[in-house]
Formats: C-alpha cells, sequence, structure tokens
C-alpha cells in the first residue's frame, strides 16, 4: 500500500469519489443522490491508495458543530474500505488520522453514524453509542460519540 494522504475535496475527489460511490451505492444500496454532498467542501478527506494509485480506503472529517448539545464536537462520516481490501486495518488507519487531525484541531471529540454492522469497530476505539438505532440511506445505524 502507498501512502494515507490528508486533504481538501479538491486535492483527494478523484480517489475519494469513485471509492465512495462503489461502496456505498453500489455495494450497499444507498441512493446516489445521498453520497456526494456539499459538506464534502469543508472537510478534511483522508484516503488510503494502493501501489497503483487507486483509493482503497477514505473517510472525512467535517467541522466542529458550533452550537447545540453536540457545541465543539466534530463529525466524521464516509467511511469506506474497498470489499477486497477489508479487515487489514486499513478503516482503522484512516478513522485513526481523522480523529489525530480531530485532536490537532482542539476538537472536544467526535460523533459519528455508524452502520450497526460495524458499531463494535468504533466501540474498540473507546466510541460510545447514544440513543436509538435509525435508519440511513436504507442502512441501519447507530450514533456513536467519543470525547477527548
Amino acid at each position: 500500500m502507498s501512502g494515507l494522504q490528508l486533504g481538501s475535496w479538491d486535492e483527494l475527489k478523484a480517489l475519494a469519489a469513485p471509492l465512495r460511490m462503489k461502496v456505498f451505492v453500489d455495494e450497499q444500496g444507498v441512493p446516489a443522490e445521498m453520497e456526494l454532498d456539499d459538506d464534502d467542501m469543508h472537510c478534511l478527506h483522508a484516503v488510503i491508495v494502493d501501489d497503483a494509485g487507486r483509493a482503497v480506503a477514505t473517510g472525512r472529517l467535517l467541522p466542529v458543530f458550533a452550537d447545540g448539545p453536540d457545541q465543539g464536537l466534530a463529525r466524521i462520516g464516509r467511511m469506506a474500505v474497498n470489499l477486497e481490501h477489508r479487515g487489514i486495518g486499513l478503516g482503522a488507519r484512516v478513522l485513526d488520522a481523522l480523529l489525530s487531525a480531530s485532536r490537532r484541531r482542539g476538537d472536544a471529540g467526535v460523533v459519528l453514524h455508524a452502520q450497526c454492522r460495524a458499531s463494535g469497530f468504533y466501540a474498540g476505539r473507546r466510541f460510545v453509542e447514544r440513543g436509538e438505532t435509525f435508519d440511513e440511506g436504507g442502512i441501519e445505524h447507530i450514533e456513536m460519540v467519543v470525547r477527548y
């Protein structure tokens, strides 16, 4: 594997967008119009590329909430790993990079919407479930939070 890259949407869109469409839309059946959104332009993106330069894992860190109960928390989302590359720690590398960037930025912690089948992955990194499960894009999710 080549390295992990952090950058803006302008810098990493060409890598991250096709992988997200493949994982979320093609594989998991999320409606295509839900996948790419205006938030992408305001996020820090993480991408891991293979030796051929293809994205195999990605995620994004959104800005912090300015007010409300989650004031000072950031949001992580769009965590995706190519099917053939799952189970070898790439998702953990992306998540750890985004959490490190969040800490460096001075965020109070992170909230995310975990697919229920992946909640154990996040719990292993100290995320705690919050609230009831809910449907997002036709997939059952649970909100999870970690505070620093």
